[in-house]
């Protein structure tokens, strides 16, 4: 019996010292099938896909894997090749990786690149190939693993997009990156320098040890340090500290703790944000509401805002109040319809409509707590109010103005009626 090395070449066993031994390795050899029938097994239960190409790139052999990644039929792969079915973009580099196997510089090499599936979808790919050699010393063929790759680019391309947006939302959102130890204490600051604020004298201590802070209530900082001694995640803790050259500068920190895989505290890490101009256009916008508001109540016309949408009264004046008899809060729980007349509603709603940005002059009629109609001319423009979009109004009652020019146009008519009367009794 011949044992099965390579096939005709492997040597005789025969009886005699050590007969079992060879005996067993025989029994072992004779279990191992041919080549053709190895490479039948092994290509037809595997994942990956398994194919012997041509060095014109033509596909000489493909297992069911290579159709399954592919989307074609094992007959349809046999009557194309690798280019037919390569991502046109990867076409160079492919024929790049071809040319080094050739050349005997690389024994065997991985490649990634992309496939051009039958329904026309891409799918990336790792091939790891080796060139096969005849007795010549030329490439034959070459055998190549192909691992669909996909999901892990996929993944990959994910993980660098989100890690593209974390960095750019750190450099849009803040000035400068801090991480603390265990105990809170600052150990690495980058970014701080450039606001003219000293890192240096900030390492080793806590955020409440930093020198040179501005006033803050120690309630406030009490507070800030039982959330980070309950090891909470924090945003928006505003703090003010003396920047190198004297100057008060207003800081934003937001930070969150670090825990290793076993649940263990290791410290915060966070960003902080120098919103010392946004804090003082804040108090410059809140002292002109101020002033704004302080001139609506002392103006001695009524004044009102009105909700655009809901016609909501929003704010009145003290004059509104005296004027129109209801007082503030009923004022606040009406909408502008009810101090109109029922046929005026629809010229209202239609007078709403005018989103345009210039003062709009309106004559109309009003209705007090006390019923009495009035005369009114209403100068508006829009504006937003607490974040809607509102109209303020300006009233000023013409009720007199009316009557008397109604008074004085009666007059005329009576004048011209008798002077009418005296011609025709003259002739």
């Amino acid at each position: 019996m011949s044992a099965v090395g390579r096939p005709g070449n492997g040597p005789s066993i025969r009886g005699g010292a050590g007969a079992g031994v060879s005996a067993g390795s025989a029994r072992a050899a004779a279990a191992i099938p041919d080549s053709r029938a190895l490479y039948r097994a092994l290509s037809e239960q595997s994942v990956t896909g398994l194919t012997v190409v041509s060095p014109d790139g033509r596909f000489l052999r493909v297992n069911r894997a290579l159709c399954r990644i592919s989307g074609y039929t094992r007959e349809e792969l046999l009557e194309k090749t690798v280019r037919d079915i390569t991502h046109p973009a990867d076409l160079d580099s492919g024929n790049a990786f071809r040319k080094e196997l050739m050349s005997g510089q690389s024994r065997t090499r991985s490649y990634e690149k992309r496939y051009v599936r039958k329904d026309g979808s891409t799918l990336w790919v790792r091939i790891v190939a080796t060139p096969v050699l005849g007795a010549d010393g030329k490439t034959r063929c070459f055998v190549g693993l192909v691992h669909d790759i996909t999901a892990l680019k996929n993944a990959q391309e994910s993980l660098a997009a989100s890690e593209a947006r974390f960095r750019r939302m750190v450099e849009l959102s803040s000035d400068w990156y801090w991480i603390q130890d265990e105990n809170f204490r600052f150990v690495e600051l980058p970014g701080l320098g450039k606001r003219g604020l000293d890192p240096e004298t900030i390492i080793g201590k806590t955020r409440w040890e930093i020198p040179e802070l501005g006033p803050l209530p120690e309630r406030v900082w009490q507070q800030h340090r039982e959330k980070v001694m309950r090891h909470e995640p924090f945003t928006d803790f505003v703090y003010m500290r003396y920047s190198k050259s004297g100057e008060l500068r207003y800081l934003s920190v937001t930070g969150e703790p670090i825990f290793d895989d076993s649940g263990r505290f290791h410290g915060y890490h966070g960003i902080g944000k120098d919103i010392t101009e946004k804090a003082h256009a804040q108090k410059a916008q809140e002292d002109s509401e101020q002033r704004y508001r302080m001139l609506f109540d002392i103006h001695p016309h009524p004044m009102w805002v009105v909700d655009s949408k809901t016609f909501a009264f929003l704010a009145v004046n003290d004059a509104a109040v005296r004027h129109y008899g209801y007082s503030r809060e009923e004022f606040l729980s009406m909408t502008a319809d009810q101090i109109r007349p029922a046929e005026e509603v629809a010229e209202l709603v239609k007078a709403f409509k005018d989103q345009s940005s210039s003062y709009m002059h309106r004559t109309m009629r009003h209705r007090k707590k006390s019923g009495e109609l009035i005369d009114v001319d209403v100068v508006s423009f829009n504006l937003e109010f607490d974040g809607r979009p509102a109209r303020l109004g300006v009233i000023n009652d013409i009720t007199e103005r009316v009557k008397a020019e109604q008074r004085a146009r009666e007059i005329e008519d009576r004048y011209k009626a008798l002077l009418a009367e005296r011609s025709r009794a003259g002739h």
